[in-house]
């Protein structure tokens, strides 16, 4: 068990990059401790316990907040390993990355930064999981996000994706239902509009949508930013005015056309309740040296679950 954790921390310190790279390298090496107990009889006991995607918020508050002792904040730093690899269809159901094929292969922010910089709606039954096969038990529909903006030329985001469990944290549902969000019952848009700032007097939050978007070069929802627009003016991210809203409705939401928007802080017609960590969300998406810091944090209490009487540091060794 130790093992599997050392060689987590191994990948993703050498997967990050610049100071990333160095604030991982120092918190896992002067973190660690040893001792975990490695079970010789299989692990069907781990079946169920990390948060199903169907359940939403409602699994990550049962799963990360009350059974690890994580704060909500800690429980949307962890969700970041998700930048790396993908889901398969034939492992739980659901397919897609996280991010981009490229961006899957280094640990960083751009899980959140996608979570913002692009617009999502839903994708139902993507097992293709059949309503007789579902009546005999044989399967069972799983519903996820989708990449909702019009993909521009040369970028294939057919395979991007989001999870129940990832969105909700930073979004609410668009009818004004219980709150959670999920793929299989709100048919709305989630995304956010670039001119959310600090110091914004219509759409106020705390972060900067300019620095997550200079951090998807200089794209929103698939426009860049400043480009000229095929029908006449310009794509003007951070203006506050009808004609780029429109735009940036257009943009986001253009393959749902019609559909009310999720609720989160500074969007459209949705000015919020978001999800339960939508500033911590938005604030990893700006800051990837503080999502490091917190996920740090995160992944020491996740990794010592259970094990905290029985762990010894490396120091141990030599006293």
């Amino acid at each position: 068990a130790d093992f599997v954790v050392l060689a987590a921390e191994a990948v993703m310190a050498y997967l990050a990059d610049g100071e990333t790279k160095e604030l991982l390298t120092d918190g896992f090496r002067g973190n660690f401790r040893f001792g975990r107990t490695t079970s010789v009889e299989g692990c069907s006991f781990a079946e169920g316990v990390l948060p199903n995607p169907a359940d939403s918020c409602g699994a990550v508050e049962n799963v990360f907040v009350h059974n690890m002792g994580l704060t909500w904040d800690e429980s949307a730093a962890l969700m970041g390993v998700h930048t790396l690899g993908r889901a398969e269809l034939k492992n739980s159901g659901y397919d897609g990355w996280w991010t981009t094929p490229e961006l899957s292969r280094r640990f960083g922010n751009s899980y959140y930064i996608n979570i913002f910089a692009a617009g999502w709606c839903p994708e139902h039954n993507v097992n293709q999981c059949s309503d007789e096969g579902e009546a005999a038990g044989e399967c069972k529909k799983k519903h996820q996000w989708k990449r909702c903006d019009v993909p521009r030329e040369g970028h294939d985001q057919s395979h991007e994706m989001m999870l129940n469990t990832d969105l909700c944290l930073a979004y609410s549902d668009g009818a004004g239902g219980d709150g959670i969000l999920r793929a299989e019952e709100d048919n709305c848009c989630a995304w956010v509009h670039s001119n959310v700032a600090e110091d914004s007097k219509i759409n106020p939050g705390n972060f900067n949508m300019s620095a997550i978007i200079a951090q998807n070069e200089n794209f929103f929802c698939n426009r860049e930013c400043g480009s000229k627009l095929p029908g006449g003016g310009f794509f003007q991210c951070g203006r506050d005015n009808t004609f780029q809203t429109f735009r940036e409705t257009e943009a986001c939401c253009a393959l749902a056309e019609d559909s009310p928007d999720c609720r989160t802080k500074g969007l459209g017609d949705a000015k919020g309740p978001g999800g339960p960590a939508e500033e911590a969300m938005r604030r990893f998406a700006e800051d990837e040296i503080y999502w490091a810091s917190i996920f740090l944090t995160s992944w020491n209490k996740a990794t010592e679950n259970g094990f905290e009487d029985s762990l010894r540091s490396l120091g141990d060794c030599f006293s």
